[in-house]
């Protein structure tokens, strides 16, 4: 195998390993398996809708050769007055915050109320993200609707788990913080008044109610049913310690 440097690498220090002195396929392979999904969060405050640019950009401006495969598979699309290079089939759009979601009889009654904010191509966005919160408690009927009010192309829902037992709070992270890692089937779930429900339920539960919609709305204008994918995240919460309480020391007067 012939030894050859990824264009533009340089050794930052002679004396530490270093991806550069690897065989040029060896280094392809780091970089195309580091090329993951991004994750941009979107905010909705007041009706208004806003974007935040992935975090996860160090392989864009490692060297020559990482870029050419960050960019590979990218296309270059406008959030609001930014444009960022996105994989429509793998990155993914997380909704961090959202207004109180509207509760409808039928979910046509809310598409005229699409919120308004930054300008984006809405067939880019087909993976949507949300914490298993968001969901709400049975059947998770209203916030579904929501999600393809707003994302009418979504292919795939993306359904946060923070680590930890039942009533673990709500997931809170930045673009730099957030982790994801796959979650096992027999993982117990928080969702709101469900303590004791499993992942594999929950999956089941919202790709039920996704198919409900779909059936009642006659495919609501050529929407599709999504996938169901789970994520643990990487952050853990500590664990609260009990107080000690410390008795006041008492001073006697003798006097």
């Amino acid at each position: 195998m012939v030894s050859k440097h990824a264009p533009g690498t340089t050794r930052a220090d002679p004396h530490r390993p270093s991806v550069a002195a690897l065989p040029y396929e060896i280094q392809v392979a780091i970089f195309e398996a580091a090329a993951g999904p991004q994750v941009l969060f979107c905010d909705i405050i007041n009706d208004s809708l806003a974007f935040t640019p992935p975090a996860d950009l160090a392989l864009s401006s490692a060297c020559q050769l990482s870029r050419t495969i960050f960019l590979k598979s990218k296309t270059l699309h406008r959030f609001g007055p930014r444009a960022y290079w996105i994989n429509p089939a793998l990155d993914i759009f997380y909704l961090f915050r959202d207004d109180p979601v509207p509760r409808t009889p039928r979910p046509n009654v809310l598409e005229g109320r699409v919120p308004d904010g930054e300008a984006f191509d809405r067939r880019v966005v087909r993976n949507v993200a949300v914490d298993l919160a968001y969901l709400g408690e049975h059947p998770r009927y209203d916030p579904l609707v929501r999600l393809w009010v707003v994302f009418p192309h979504l292919r795939t829902i993306h359904v946060l788990v923070p680590r930890g037992p039942p009533q673990t709070p709500a997931l809170s992270s930045t673009p730099a913080s957030l982790v994801l890692s796959d979650i096992a089937g027999t993982h117990v779930v928080a969702a709101p008044g469900m303590d004791n429900e499993l992942w594999f339920a929950v999956r089941y539960q919202v790709k039920k109610v996704c198919t409900r919609i779909l059936t009642t709305e006659n495919g609501w204008h050529g929407r599709h049913n999504p996938e169901v994918v789970g994520h643990l995240t990487g952050l853990r919460w500590p664990v609260p310690q009990p107080r000690v309480l410390v008795p006041e020391k008492v001073v006697v007067d003798d006097g």
